[in-house]
Protein backbone atom coordinates (compact mmCIF):
# COMPACT_ATOMS: atom_id res chain seq x y z
CA UNK A 1 0.00 0.00 0.00
CA UNK A 2 2.91 2.20 1.23
CA UNK A 3 4.48 2.07 -2.48
CA UNK A 4 1.31 3.12 -4.01
CA UNK A 5 0.80 6.03 -1.93
CA UNK A 6 2.12 9.71 -3.48
CA UNK A 7 1.36 13.18 -2.51
CA UNK A 8 -1.57 13.29 -4.37
CA UNK A 9 -3.32 10.28 -2.15
CA UNK A 10 -5.90 11.83 0.01
CA UNK A 11 -7.16 8.43 1.78
CA UNK A 12 -6.46 5.32 2.45
CA UNK A 13 -8.62 2.62 3.91
CA UNK A 14 -7.42 -0.10 5.85
CA UNK A 15 -9.06 -3.61 7.06
CA UNK A 16 -7.99 -4.84 10.90
CA UNK A 17 -8.72 -7.04 11.03
CA UNK A 18 -8.55 -7.68 7.12
CA UNK A 19 -11.58 -9.74 5.36
CA UNK A 20 -10.99 -12.37 3.98
CA UNK A 21 -7.24 -13.93 5.71
CA UNK A 22 -8.23 -12.61 9.10
CA UNK A 23 -5.04 -10.50 9.26
CA UNK A 24 -4.07 -8.20 11.53
CA UNK A 25 -2.02 -5.02 11.47
CA UNK A 26 0.45 -4.46 14.89
CA UNK A 27 0.75 -1.18 16.20
CA UNK A 28 4.74 -1.20 15.37
CA UNK A 29 3.20 -2.26 11.71
CA UNK A 30 0.76 0.94 11.88
CA UNK A 31 3.01 3.49 13.56
CA UNK A 32 5.76 2.37 10.83
CA UNK A 33 3.48 3.00 7.80
CA UNK A 34 1.77 5.40 9.30
CA UNK A 35 4.58 8.00 9.74
CA UNK A 36 5.83 6.91 6.28
CA UNK A 37 2.57 8.27 4.28
CA UNK A 38 2.52 12.00 2.90
CA UNK A 39 0.95 14.23 5.95
CA UNK A 40 -1.90 15.30 4.64
CA UNK A 41 -3.54 12.01 3.63
CA UNK A 42 -6.37 10.29 6.39
CA UNK A 43 -5.87 7.03 7.22
CA UNK A 44 -9.45 4.93 7.87
CA UNK A 45 -9.22 1.85 9.83
CA UNK A 46 -12.17 -0.30 9.03
CA UNK A 47 -12.27 -2.42 12.80
CA UNK A 48 -15.84 -3.98 11.83
CA UNK A 49 -14.01 -7.73 13.48
CA UNK A 50 -12.21 -5.92 16.15
CA UNK A 51 -13.78 -7.90 19.08
CA UNK A 52 -12.93 -10.70 17.74
CA UNK A 53 -8.81 -10.32 18.13
CA UNK A 54 -7.09 -12.07 20.80
CA UNK A 55 -3.92 -10.24 19.76
CA UNK A 56 -2.03 -8.63 22.29
CA UNK A 57 -0.18 -6.08 19.63
CA UNK A 58 -2.69 -5.41 17.37
CA UNK A 59 -3.72 -1.56 16.79
CA UNK A 60 -6.59 0.22 17.92
CA UNK A 61 -7.74 3.36 16.37
CA UNK A 62 -9.22 4.76 19.33
CA UNK A 63 -5.14 5.51 20.39
CA UNK A 64 -4.93 7.44 17.71
CA UNK A 65 -7.82 9.19 16.69
CA UNK A 66 -7.22 12.82 17.92
CA UNK A 67 -3.96 12.21 18.80
CA UNK A 68 -2.72 12.52 15.51
CA UNK A 69 -4.48 15.48 14.38
CA UNK A 70 -7.32 14.90 11.67
CA UNK A 71 -5.96 11.84 9.87
CA UNK A 72 -7.38 8.85 11.54
CA UNK A 73 -10.56 7.45 11.37
CA UNK A 74 -11.64 3.98 12.96
CA UNK A 75 -15.21 2.29 11.96
CA UNK A 76 -17.12 0.00 13.88
CA UNK A 77 -20.16 -1.79 13.41
CA UNK A 78 -22.56 -3.50 15.31
CA UNK A 79 -23.61 -6.04 13.03
CA UNK A 80 -20.34 -8.47 13.65
CA UNK A 81 -20.13 -9.43 17.41
CA UNK A 82 -22.82 -7.78 18.71
CA UNK A 83 -25.51 -9.99 16.38
CA UNK A 84 -27.56 -6.36 15.39
CA UNK A 85 -26.48 -6.78 11.31
CA UNK A 86 -30.59 -6.17 11.22
CA UNK A 87 -30.63 -2.95 12.81
CA UNK A 88 -27.74 -1.53 10.46
CA UNK A 89 -26.12 0.75 13.17
CA UNK A 90 -22.28 1.38 13.81
CA UNK A 91 -20.42 4.25 14.12
CA UNK A 92 -17.40 6.39 13.37
CA UNK A 93 -14.36 8.01 15.47
CA UNK A 94 -12.83 10.60 14.34
CA UNK A 95 -11.21 14.09 14.88
CA UNK A 96 -13.90 16.61 15.44
CA UNK A 97 -13.24 18.95 12.37
CA UNK A 98 -13.85 15.72 10.03
CA UNK A 99 -17.03 14.78 11.88
CA UNK A 100 -18.13 18.40 10.90
CA UNK A 101 -17.06 17.88 7.46
CA UNK A 102 -18.81 14.19 6.85
CA UNK A 103 -22.29 15.66 9.07
CA UNK A 104 -22.60 18.35 5.99
CA UNK A 105 -23.16 15.24 3.42
CA UNK A 106 -24.03 12.38 5.60
CA UNK A 107 -27.72 11.37 5.04
CA UNK A 108 -30.45 12.69 6.93
CA UNK A 109 -32.18 10.26 10.05
CA UNK A 110 -29.23 7.40 8.92
CA UNK A 111 -29.56 5.86 12.25
CA UNK A 112 -32.85 5.20 13.37
CA UNK A 113 -33.96 5.49 16.97
CA UNK A 114 -34.53 2.28 17.59
CA UNK A 115 -31.14 0.91 16.17
CA UNK A 116 -29.39 3.44 18.56
CA UNK A 117 -31.38 1.96 21.24
CA UNK A 118 -29.91 -1.05 20.20
CA UNK A 119 -26.57 -0.52 20.38
CA UNK A 120 -26.20 0.98 23.79
CA UNK A 121 -27.93 -1.89 25.51
CA UNK A 122 -25.29 -4.01 23.16
CA UNK A 123 -22.66 -2.08 24.86
CA UNK A 124 -23.95 -2.30 28.36
CA UNK A 125 -24.22 -6.10 27.56
CA UNK A 126 -20.87 -7.50 28.38
CA UNK A 127 -22.14 -10.45 29.28
CA UNK A 128 -23.10 -11.26 25.53
CA UNK A 129 -20.14 -10.05 24.05
CA UNK A 130 -18.10 -12.46 26.45
CA UNK A 131 -20.28 -15.80 25.33
CA UNK A 132 -20.04 -14.40 21.63
CA UNK A 133 -16.18 -14.32 21.77
CA UNK A 134 -15.74 -17.77 23.86
CA UNK A 135 -18.25 -19.48 21.47
CA UNK A 136 -16.44 -18.30 18.37
CA UNK A 137 -12.55 -18.72 19.67
CA UNK A 138 -13.63 -22.14 20.96
CA UNK A 139 -15.30 -22.81 17.75
CA UNK A 140 -12.34 -21.72 15.64
CA UNK A 141 -10.01 -24.40 17.81
CA UNK A 142 -12.53 -27.08 16.58
CA UNK A 143 -12.03 -26.02 13.11
CA UNK A 144 -8.42 -25.76 13.00
CA UNK A 145 -8.41 -29.33 14.48
CA UNK A 146 -10.92 -30.95 12.27
CA UNK A 147 -9.06 -29.46 8.56
CA UNK A 148 -5.75 -30.54 10.38
CA UNK A 149 -7.05 -33.92 10.42
CA UNK A 150 -8.04 -33.99 6.52
CA UNK A 151 -4.58 -32.99 6.04
CA UNK A 152 -5.39 -29.12 3.93
CA UNK A 153 -3.95 -25.59 4.89
CA UNK A 154 -5.40 -23.07 6.62
CA UNK A 155 -5.10 -19.29 7.17
CA UNK A 156 -5.05 -18.70 11.33
CA UNK A 157 -7.41 -15.73 11.55
CA UNK A 158 -8.28 -13.26 13.94
CA UNK A 159 -12.07 -12.93 12.86
CA UNK A 160 -15.06 -15.13 13.03
CA UNK A 161 -13.94 -16.65 9.63
CA UNK A 162 -11.02 -18.34 8.39
CA UNK A 163 -9.96 -19.78 4.93
CA UNK A 164 -9.13 -23.23 4.15
CA UNK A 165 -6.93 -24.35 0.81
CA UNK A 166 -9.58 -26.84 -1.23
CA UNK A 167 -6.48 -27.82 -3.67
CA UNK A 168 -9.24 -27.19 -6.49
CA UNK A 169 -12.43 -24.98 -8.15
CA UNK A 170 -13.47 -23.29 -5.01
CA UNK A 171 -16.75 -22.85 -6.96
CA UNK A 172 -17.33 -25.99 -6.96
CA UNK A 173 -16.76 -26.93 -3.37
CA UNK A 174 -18.98 -24.00 -3.21
CA UNK A 175 -21.92 -25.32 -4.72
CA UNK A 176 -21.53 -28.68 -3.31
CA UNK A 177 -21.77 -27.51 0.60
CA UNK A 178 -24.87 -25.64 -1.16
CA UNK A 179 -26.65 -28.30 -2.56
CA UNK A 180 -25.66 -29.79 1.24
CA UNK A 181 -27.66 -26.73 2.51
CA UNK A 182 -24.25 -25.20 3.70
CA UNK A 183 -22.75 -22.30 2.84
CA UNK A 184 -19.39 -21.11 2.27
CA UNK A 185 -17.43 -18.56 0.26
CA UNK A 186 -15.68 -19.29 -2.53
CA UNK A 187 -12.65 -16.95 -2.96
CA UNK A 188 -12.13 -16.95 -6.27
CA UNK A 189 -13.10 -12.74 -6.87
CA UNK A 190 -10.38 -12.70 -4.42
CA UNK A 191 -7.81 -14.05 -6.72
CA UNK A 192 -7.78 -16.96 -4.44
CA UNK A 193 -9.02 -19.85 -6.75
CA UNK A 194 -8.69 -22.88 -4.47
CA UNK A 195 -9.80 -21.35 -1.27
CA UNK A 196 -12.93 -20.88 0.61
CA UNK A 197 -13.77 -18.58 3.86
CA UNK A 198 -15.69 -20.21 6.28
CA UNK A 199 -17.25 -18.61 9.29
CA UNK A 200 -17.61 -19.89 12.75
CA UNK A 201 -20.70 -21.26 13.90
CA UNK A 202 -22.29 -22.69 17.33
CA UNK A 203 -21.18 -26.15 17.97
CA UNK A 204 -23.80 -28.19 15.99
CA UNK A 205 -22.95 -25.62 13.16
CA UNK A 206 -19.59 -26.60 12.88
CA UNK A 207 -20.21 -30.14 13.71
CA UNK A 208 -22.28 -29.97 10.32
CA UNK A 209 -19.82 -28.07 8.50
CA UNK A 210 -17.43 -30.49 8.87
CA UNK A 211 -19.54 -33.68 8.49
CA UNK A 212 -20.42 -32.10 4.57
CA UNK A 213 -17.52 -30.44 4.39
CA UNK A 214 -15.76 -34.33 4.63
CA UNK A 215 -18.18 -35.69 2.13
CA UNK A 216 -17.45 -33.05 -0.62
CA UNK A 217 -13.64 -33.56 -0.11
CA UNK A 218 -13.93 -37.32 -0.46
CA UNK A 219 -12.52 -37.74 3.25
CA UNK A 220 -15.78 -38.62 4.36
Amino acid sequence: VLEKCTDKTKIVFLNNPNNPTGSTITAEEFRSFFQKLPSSTIVVLDEAYIEFVRQNDVVKGFEYVGNEGPFVVTLRTFSKAYGLAGLRIGYGAMHPLLADYINRVRQPFNANSLAQIGALAALDDEDFMKETQKTVWEGLGYLYSEVEKMGLEYVPSEANFFLIRVNRDAKEIYEAMLRKGVIVRAMNAYGLPDYIRVNVGKPEENERFVSAFREVMGLA
